[in-house]
């Protein structure tokens, strides 16, 4: 045990363990020893290896007990101060024990003890001892409290003693080994120590992983095991622990965390050994350490040292003494279906059952309890623990498939068009199949955007399901021919088609495999437009009629690039004229309502119209802008014509005024106006191009204000519903029955004809 006092607690957390099935296991049972003997806690137990029915152990309460007939019966005596770690036997009668009570002789087998402890001028605690006969041996003491660790050696069996000193900072001496030749080892907090003269002086051989508690010292060969536990020197801390494994004489370490103090070990030879600790922890390894098994089946409360005589006989010291008792006839697991070879189908599965009566069942693969499916092709195995003999035993069973015949769905492609389909077949060695679409065909046809699997079955009657396979039917385009305006036009004139964006090919009835065309021949177009996903689709036909005539407007002003104004103070007007001229050789040229899209700064006078020019005569259109605001204004004039209006854009300018002069009491006055009279603001019409209804609002509302659309010859074809609400005027177009084509809305008020705008309608 430790040297700081010890909660007997804990809880079994972290430790890697490997069940392996034995042909013998064993049972732990508690010697029964006279009290008050039968109370105590036993630190160390030692027998003769020479006769194993001398055995010794001591405890914590200075207790020492002893039995001659291999731990039948037993008898007790006790040292005159508590607390003994180590005791050892070298004849039936000559024999030691020692600890933080001191170093005690007994040569009567054990019935009398004699206190030898030699001095300590650290003032520091012993611990553990080791005897290579009966008069030659040492004394460990200290280590912990001051940092100086005290060898003792006697010769003569405790009458003299000699010593030397190590200083290891905080690491307690605890046990210690001699051989014949002269060698030894001992044991402090994560320090190993060696002699080659027989104790007399020592020197640190090799350091352990942790520097904390080790209690035990195990060395068989090469291979050495050592316990740990605790946080510091004394094992102090939390009390958790594992045991050290080296291979090499410590050279390097296997640390396995127990999750419980541990205290005691012993190794039976290189590979076999034992350990154990708090919380009826008994640990056997047989492969040296690659695993673990809790052989406990017996013992109970916390445990500190293991002794073994042979691989059979073995006793554990704790809470009471305990006698390894190897157990031979014990039943065995065996797992229902009885077949050793069981096939299934690869979908299928088999209930496995362990036969009862045992506390405990694992599977190779990790499952536990008495029952459970499998599906799985492989072995399956079962360990099952028997509470009874703490005895695992195993049986097991391999789960082998029916030959599966390899099946598949054979799809060409796996994305069409629509008004196409995808073929699917299944292609495979099946008794018969069924598709998700219930179809039972070996072929079927999908022409809808799914996903699709199939069921069938086997000749050994097995059940399969290939899928699902997603199937995708894209949309064919829909593309709509859109033009820039009417699609009659007169000789010399063109019109743009425009096919829609997104198409990653295009191809006109023409030949042309743009995106848009300009043609002037009459004629049928259409156009061909490929996807993204390879659809293809031709748009409805748009008819163009060619008229043997031409405009005969002609403007004459320049544009720069648009008519512009001259600028005009804000609160007054300027006009001027754009110069046109009629292109007919033999026709009169008559403009009667030209329209301004806005109409609101920049107006016609009317008093000019009509505007008669004969052939080739040139004439003007006088404009006029009276500004309320500075700043620049747009417009655009629109002139009818024999095919297509004349489009003129209109720019001007307001331009504040600046007046001077003098107040009442001399002092300079300077204006600048900027602004003048109130404005009403046209919205665009609105939808553009229009379909069944086109709407314009005028702020703030105007009242007394009637609207007409006309087409480009002036006729009236559609008359305004007008709404007044707050703050708007509402004008209203219904052109559902209005042919498609370009128009013209016109603005009236009670002095006549305010603005217009052009409106565009298709159906």
């Amino acid at each position: 045990m430790t040297l700081s006092t010890r909660t007997y607690r804990g809880l079994l957390l972290g430790i890697i363990s490997v069940l392996v099935t034995l042909p013998t296991s064993a049972q732990w049972v508690k010697a029964s020893l006279p009290l008050p003997y039968s109370t105590g806690y036993y630190l160390d137990v030692f027998f003769l290896k020479s006769d194993p029915r001398y055995g010794w152990a001591c405890s914590i309460e200075g207790y020492v007990v002893r039995t001659t007939d291999g731990g039948i019966t037993w008898r007790g005596s006790q040292t005159s101060r508590k607390f003994l770690e180590y005791i050892q036997f070298l004849t039936p009668l000559i024999g030691y024990t020692s600890g933080p009570a001191g170093l005690y002789k007994s040569t009567d087998g054990g019935a009398t003890w004699r206190d030898i402890t030699p001095p300590d001028p650290n003032g520091e605690q012993g611990w553990g001892s080791y005897f290579l006969n009966q008069n030659e041996g040492v004394y460990l003491v200290g280590g912990c409290a001051t940092s100086v660790q005290a060898f003792y050696r006697t010769t003569d069996g405790g009458v003299t003693f000699t010593a030397s000193y190590q200083t290891e900072p905080r690491s307690g001496l605890s046990d210690a080994l001699l051989y014949d030749d002269g060698s030894g080892y001992a044991l402090s907090s994560g320090v190993l120590w060696n002699t080659s003269d027989y104790g007399r002086s020592w020197r640190k051989y090799a350091k352990t992983p942790r520097k904390v508690w080790h209690e035990e010292l195990s060395i068989v060969g090469s291979t050495i095991m050592i316990p740990w536990t605790g946080e510091d020197c004394a094992g102090a801390g939390s009390k958790k622990g594992g045991i050290l494994l080296s291979h090499d004489k410590g050279l390097t370490w296997t640390d396995v965390n127990i999750g419980e103090a541990m205290f005691g070990t012993f190794l039976i030879d290189e590979k076999r050994g034992w350990a154990v600790g708090d919380n009826k922890t008994v640990y056997y390894t047989s492969d040296g350490g690659l695993s673990w098994i809790n052989k406990n089946c017996g013992v109970s409360g916390n445990l500190d040292d293991i002794f073994f005589i042979g691989d059979s006989v073995g006793w554990i010291g704790g809470s009471g003494l305990y006698k390894y008792v190897p157990v031979r006839d014990f039943k065995t697991v065996s797992i229902m279906p009885s077949d050793t070879t069981l096939t299934i189908c690869r979908t299928d599965s088999v209930l496995l059952t362990a036969s009862a009566g045992y506390a405990l069942y694992t599977w190779s693969d990790g499952v536990q309890g008495q029952s459970r499916y499998a599906s799985a092709a492989g072995t399956y195995r079962v360990v099952a623990y028997d509470t009874s003999t703490c005895l695992e035993s195993s049986d097991s069973i391999t789960i082998r498939h029916y030959p599966e015949d390899p099946a598949q769905i054979i799809a060409p492609v796996l994305e069409v068009c629509q008004g196409d389909s995808v073929r699917l077949e299944f292609k495979g060695n099946a008794v018969s199949q069924r598709w998700s679409t219930s179809d039972t065909a070996k072929v079927i046809y999908i022409s809808t955007t799914t996903s699709v699997s199939v069921e069938y079955t086997d000749v050994f009657g097995c059940s399969f399901t290939l899928g699902p396979v997603a199937i995708t039917v894209h949309p064919r385009p829909d593309p709509v021919i859109t033009t820039n305006r009417n699609t009659t036009i007169c000789r010399s004139e063109t019109i743009t088609l425009s096919a829609p964006e997104g198409y990653t090919s295009y191809e006109w009835s023409n030949g042309a495999t743009s995106k848009d065309i300009t043609v002037s021949q009459p004629g049928e177009y259409t156009v061909r437009v490929q996807d993204q996903y390879g659809c293809t689709a031709t748009s409805a036909s748009v008819t163009i009629v060619v008229l043997d005539i031409e405009n005969r407007i002609e403007l004459m002003s320049a544009l720069t690039p648009a008519f512009v104004l001259p600028e005009t103070t804000v609160g007054s007007a300027r006009c001027a004229d754009v110069l046109i001229r009629n292109k007919s050789t033999s026709e009169e040229l008559v403009i009667s309502r030209p329209l301004l899209v806005h109409n609101l700064w920049i107006s016609i006078p009317q008093a000019q119209l009509p505007i008669r020019l004969g052939p080739l005569q040139t004439g003007r259109i006088t404009l006029c802008f009276a500004p309320v605001d500075t700043g620049a204004v747009a417009d655009t004039l629109i002139l009818p014509d024999t095919c297509s209006p004349t489009i003129i854009p209109v720019l001007a300018r307001g331009a504040g005024e600046f007046f001077s002069g003098t107040s009442r009491c001399d002092v300079a006055i300077k204006t600048f106006v900027y602004r003048a009279g109130v404005s009403h603001y046209l919205s665009n019409p609105y939808p553009q191009p229009a379909n069944s209804s086109v709407q314009l609002t005028i702020k703030p509302a105007l009242q007394n204000v009637r609207a007409v659309l006309v087409d480009f010859l002036g006729r009236h074809v559609a008359e305004a519903e007008v709404t007044v609400s707050g703050s708007e005027t509402a004008i209203l177009f219904r052109t559902h029955g209005v042919p498609a084509g370009r128009y013209a809305a016109i603005l009236m008020g009670d002095q006549g004809e305010m603005t217009s705008v052009p409106v565009g309608i298709i159906h």
